[in-house]
This record gives C-alpha cells, sequence and structure tokens, in this order.
C-alpha cells in the first residue's frame, strides 16, 4: 500500500488502480493496462463555489448526465458531503465496442465551509463492484494535511504550482520558434519559422530528456512524419491547392459527396500530393500517387470519414460553402428523423419556411429552396469558412507512453518512464504556434502497431477481408482542432484517416478506418 499526497491531502492507494499522477493539488489513478475501458479515478481540492450551495452545485453538475441512479449522504476524514451513481455506456469510437459505463462521484465539504473536496471514479460494468470497493477504501483513507487558512494557504500554493507548469511550458515552446532562422514565405503564405534538420533536431530532444546514452534505441523508436501547419489565408481563385476550411475543389464530372441518408458530406481539408517533399525517407509510405488531389470529408458521427482521389491533371471546380450552413443543416435535421427499416434518415416534415425536403431517385433525402437544390451538411458543427493554405515540414513522431502500459516500442529499449522523452520530441518537432496536422507516422497514446491493429479490426467487420494484415495500414492524415480554421473535433480532439497501401499504390482511397480521438 502506498501513500500519495498533495499540499492538503493525502491518501492510501491499493492494489487495484497501478499507475498513480499526483499533481498540484490533485491525485489521478489509473487501472491497467490503459484501454479506452480502464478504470479511473481522481482526488482533488477546490474552493467553494460562490452563490451556490454544495447540494445545489451537484445537483447542475449532474443535470446533464444520463440518470442518476443512487444519491446519498456520505462522511469521510470528518468531512460530510453526497454520494452519487450515473449508469451510462461508453463506446471505442475505433472498434466500436461498446460497454455499460458507470460514474461514481462525491463532494465533500470542510466543517468551516471554506473548501471542497472532490473525488471521482469511472469504469465499466465488469469492475464496477471492485472499483466501488476500491473507492471507498480510498475515500475511508483520505487525511487532510492542513485546515483553516493554512487550507487556504496550500490551495493558492498547487494553484501557483500549476501556473508555473503551464508558464514554463510555454517559454519552451517560445523558445523551440525563436532558435528557428526564418525563411521566406511562398505566394500566399504567412512567414513562419523554418525547420532545421530532423537529426539536429531528434538529437537535441534525446540529450534534454537526458536519455544521451539510449540514443540510437530511441531513434529505432521514431517514426518519420510530415508536419501540416497554417500558412495563412487561401486567395480562393487557385484551385487544388493544400488547405483546410472552406468548400471543396472536385473534379468537373464529380458532385460534393453525400451520405447514405442524403446529406452532404463536411468538408475538411484537400492535400495535393504535389505538395509533399520530395526528399522523403525511405520508410514513409511510398505507395501514394505522385501526383493528384485528396479530399477529406466527415459525417455525422465522427467515425465515417471519406476520402476521394483526383487525379493530377483532372480539370477542378470550386463548390463554394453556402453562407448558411450552419442555420440550414440545423434546421434541415428538424425535419427528420432516424428509420430503422430503411437505415437512414427520414422526412417527418415537408418543409420549414423557404427550406423544403423531398426525396430523390435513390431514396435519399434532397432539400430545395425556391425549387433548387440546397447543400445541406451532414454536421452543423464541423465547418469552416476560414480556407487556411497548408505547409509541410518534415519531422519524426513519437507514441506517448504511461508507466505500466507502455507500447511495446518502449518496453523493447528498457524505458520505464518515456513521458520526458515524448515531451522533447514534441517540443523540438513542432512548427510554429498553430494546430499541427499531420501525415504519416503515429499519434496520440497509441503506437503505431495498435492503429494498425484497429483498422485490420475495422476492415474485417466491413467486410474488407484482403485489408486485414495491420502492417498494411498507415496514418494518412490527422486533422487537429483549434488554429484559424477553428475545427472543434469533440472536445478539441484529432480527426484520424488510417489508409492501407494494397488501396493507395492503386490510387483507391474508398476504403478508409476514419476515427476521432478526444482532447
Amino acid at each position: 500500500m502506498d501513500r500519495i499526497g498533495t499540499g492538503e491531502l493525502s491518501v492510501d492507494k491499493g492494489q487495484f488502480f497501478e499507475a498513480v499522477t499526483a499533481l498540484a493539488g490533485s491525485i489521478f489513478f489509473l487501472r491497467q493496462p490503459r484501454t479506452m475501458f480502464s478504470a479511473q479515478m481522481s482526488v482533488w481540492t477546490s474552493d467553494p463555489s460562490e452563490g451556490i450551495s454544495p447540494e445545489d452545485w451537484l445537483t447542475r453538475t449532474l443535470s446533464g448526465a444520463r440518470p442518476v441512479t443512487e444519491r446519498r449522504p456520505v462522511a469521510f476524514a470528518d468531512l460530510s458531503g453526497e454520494w452519487s451513481r450515473v449508469d451510462d455506456r461508453l463506446e471505442d469510437p475505433e472498434t466500436g465496442e461498446s460497454r455499460p459505463w458507470h460514474r461514481l462521484r462525491v463532494l465533500l465539504v470542510s466543517s468551516d465551509g471554506a473548501a471542497w473536496y472532490h473525488a471521482t471514479a469511472m469504469c465499466d460494468g465488469q469492475d464496477l463492484s471492485a472499483v466501488e470497493s476500491e473507492f471507498l477504501r480510498v475515500l475511508q483513507s483520505m487525511r487532510l494535511k492542513v485546515e483553516g487558512e493554512s487550507a487556504h494557504a496550500a490551495r493558492a500554493e498547487a494553484r501557483a504550482e500549476m501556473d508555473d507548469l503551464l508558464t514554463r511550458a510555454m517559454e519552451r515552446s517560445r523558445a523551440a520558434v525563436q532558435r528557428q532562422t526564418a525563411r521566406p514565405a511562398g505566394p500566399g503564405e504567412k512567414p513562419a519559422p523554418p525547420v532545421r534538420d530532423v537529426e539536429t533536431r531528434f538529437d537535441e530532444a534525446v540529450q534534454s530528456a537526458g536519455l544521451g546514452d539510449r540514443r540510437e534505441a530511441l531513434r529505432r523508436i521514431a517514426l518519420p512524419t510530415l508536419v501540416l501547419t497554417e500558412a495563412g489565408e487561401s486567395d480562393g481563385e487557385s484551385l487544388g491547392q493544400s488547405r483546410v476550411g472552406g468548400g471543396p475543389d472536385l473534379a468537373e464530372a464529380s458532385a460534393w459527396p453525400r451520405d447514405r441518408s442524403g446529406f452532404h458530406l463536411n468538408f475538411l481539408a484537400q492535400i495535393n500530393l504535389a505538395d509533399l517533399p520530395h526528399d522523403l525517407p525511405a520508410d514513409l509510405p511510398d505507395d501514394l500517387p505522385a501526383a493528384g488531389l485528396l479530399s477529406f470529408f466527415s459525417g455525422t458521427d465522427m467515425s465515417d470519414g471519406t476520402v476521394l482521389y483526383t487525379q493530377g491533371d483532372t480539370a477542378l471546380v470550386a463548390h463554394d460553402l453556402p453562407s448558411d450552413a450552419e442555420e440550414t443543416a440545423s434546421r434541415a435535421m428538424n425535419m427528420v428523423e432516424w428509420d430503422e427499416a430503411t437505415d437512414r434518415m427520414v422526412a417527418t416534415s415537408k418543409g420549414e419556411e423557404d427550406l423544403v425536403a423531398a426525396t430523390d431517385a435513390t431514396g435519399r433525402l434532397a432539400f430545395l429552396r425556391d425549387g433548387e437544390p440546397v447543400v445541406v451538411l451532414a454536421s452543423e458543427y464541423e465547418i469552416s469558412r476560414s480556407r487556411q493554405l497548408l505547409r509541410f515540414d518534415r519531422a519524426l513522431s513519437v507514441p506517448f507512453g504511461l508507466p505500466g502500459s507502455l507500447p511495446e516500442a518502449y518496453v523493447e529499449v528498457g524505458l520505464e518512464d518515456p513521458y520526458d522523452f515524448y515531451a522533447a520530441i514534441r517540443e523540438a518537432f513542432e512548427v510554429g504556434d498553430g494546430p499541427q496536422h499531420q501525415m504519416f507516422g503515429v499519434t496520440g497514446v497509441r503506437d503505431l502497431p495498435t492503429l494498425q491493429d484497429a483498422a485490420a479490426k475495422h476492415a474485417r467487420r466491413a467486410g474488407w477481408h484482403d485489408l486485414t494484415t495491420a502492417q498494411d495500414w498507415f496514418l494518412l492524415l490527422k486533422i487537429a482542432s483549434g488554429g484559424e480554421a477553428g475545427f472543434d473535433f469533440f472536445d478539441h480532439g484529432d480527426f484520424i484517416y488510417m489508409a492501407n497501401r494494397q488501396d493507395t499504390r492503386n490510387g483507391d482511397f474508398s476504403r478508409i478506418h476514419a476515427f476521432v480521438v478526444s482532447g
């Protein structure tokens, strides 16, 4: 049994939760191995919310949740408060697996009302009994280190510590940008810092993480990547530019793609393959066409991404984003409902003011205004009017990892806590201060084999039995939230498209595994 503490409280940790992080005024527990359904627990402290009682605050917090199945008074560590439990479901967007998901929450208040203490635990149905027992044991083992005015001072110290961490992170980011020398901006681009030699930046990152003696082993973990960053507003006149936002440039004979219900897919980005650097490392996927335009779309649920490929010698037509795209999408959704029999949306209302719903020859929805077809997007949220050009820079990527739940690559080199290495690599290869879109390599918590396995499982579920070799899948594009384009995928997450070499070497991008990793 281990005791973990912050400046104001401490708890004894049992064996159920194996990974613990204590930072400023909070403690986080994670059940290993780390998966989408790993049980989690957090304990933290806060000042009271002004103008509201603890009971009303908890009621407000729980109001947007699924049904609250339990709520009762409790007392721990000489503190009184309330216990609640919410039953829900959690779905893994990569595998489609869904499980019952439970959230336990406790809010405790100090005797003088000057401090609130929070604790939460989340787990699937299989672990509920064990987690609830462990949650109670942890709460019973909680001890306050300080009270009264000393507690105020401890919380202020914790906030100062967190502010200092954020300040130092921002300073490191600014310093990394300042170390880069300027390069001239291309036509239509805003000036951006250059990217220095890849190996030089990798060596500096390894040294800053204190891992110079493992340089060669760690270099084998790092995967070649292209970082794509915003490079200024497109003039809107040139067709086929690599960019995010706006409307798509499509072949003259191609229409804006629609989903099976009839809604137009949301356009996110397009990549002109001729813009990719010509001196790419040999270990990057080389099964992409040398020229042509890749257009990236999303549907309604963030797991139905579509990629269109237009050959390089094809005449293009610009499709403008309607000025009322958000409003029209919202209004149209009020006119339809899901029909289980046809497995698509159907109209429940013929029209709303000037917008009319109809059914076309294929049985899909079509929307008309004054008798003319209207572009109605599948989602009112993933819409960007800012057409941001993209620049491409070579980089390296490594997977994130936590102690006790490491990607296999870190286990092989004996790196028990890779966070400093991951953070140093991420900082060394960050370009500018905007979102870091990406082609190839690895991104997020999972290592590349894990992403490939998830894509192969998706292929089996989809009946693509010729695409089930995991190693043939690669990261085609990651579109990040934020920046001038302003996308926000599920709480500032990333929209990821995985492609398969067997298809892409033939110029076929019709079978894609797409999903969102929440931020």
